[in-house]
């Protein structure tokens, strides 16, 4: 499914390069590679890009299938993009020890050569008359890179739910933006439910799966807020592995008629 001609219209196989590997907070690692071809790279430098990365080895959830995938993948939002060298960069969240990734950031090194696929353009707030953004340390990059890259008129508020070093690195990355921005320390869903939203906004928001999907119940059946002006995606779910919800968002899609157009939401994960 991952390599049918409807999920990679758009995208290529590339490789990626990697020239820095920078410690930016105490828990937010860069990566900065170049990007193979010769290709036109100016549909790289969208508002908020995402690439898949192979990380090498075999998810334990295909150990001892045939024909199973022989390397984990995960997808990452790329923060900086720069279309005349073929640099693109991406932050990672260090988190603990025991995952493929942070296995395969820890052995990683200046020249390694990685198998990327992208980039594909996921959803972005809208030019409604104000917009809400939700983030997490993980999507903070990409909430951070849309900020940047597009002009919004009316207010923008974004929340993150992150350490204040990571914070403080937005808030740098943004001055002069008319963007208001919240640290918290509640869940998402919280610092959201204290907010007085009005039907007409854009939300978007990217966090852990039943953080959002509480979003997503007050922006659908709360406040009315029309499925166009809701850009919420629950990347991943605690107790379960990426490896895991990757599966079942395909499986979903093989039981269906092959569209990719599914609500994430009604995916049992």
């Amino acid at each position: 499914m991952l390599n049918s001609p409807q999920h990679k219209q758009g995208i290529d196989d590339r490789c990626w390069t990697i020239t820095g590997i920078e410690q930016r907070t105490e828990d937010l690692v860069r990566v900065a590679g170049t990007v193979s071809g010769d290709n036109d790279f100016a549909a790289w430098a969208l508002p908020n890009p995402t690439i898949r990365i192979s990380l090498g080895e075999q998810p334990v959830e295909f150990a001892g299938i045939p024909c199973a995938p022989t390397a984990t993948s995960r997808v990452y939002t790329l923060a900086e993009v720069d279309v005349d060298r073929r640099l693109i960069e991406v932050d990672i969240v260090k988190q603990g020890e025991s995952s493929a990734a942070m296995r395969w950031l820890n052995s990683l090194a200046i020249g390694d050569e990685i198998a990327i696929v992208g980039p594909r353009p996921p959803r972005v707030p809208t030019d409604a008359p104000s917009r809400i953004l939700l983030a997490d340390s993980s999507a903070l990059p990409a909430a951070a890179r849309i900020l940047r890259t597009m002009n919004f008129d009316g207010p923008t508020h974004l929340i993150a739910a992150v350490p204040a070093d990571e914070f403080a690195i937005v808030q740098a990355e943004l001055t002069g933006r008319n963007v208001e921005l919240q640290r918290v320390d509640t869940t998402l869903s919280e610092a959201f439910a204290a907010l007085d939203v009005p039907a007409t906004a854009s939300v978007w928001a990217s966090s852990e799966r039943d953080d959002i999907r509480e979003i997503r119940r007050r922006c659908k059946h709360d406040l009315g807020i029309t499925p166009e002006n809701m850009q919420v995606f629950g990347y991943w779910k605690r107790g379960t592995t990426n490896t895991a919800i990757d599966i079942a968002r395909l499986t979903a899609i093989a039981a269906g008629d092959g569209s990719l157009e599914i609500d994430d939401f009604d995916i049992d994960i």
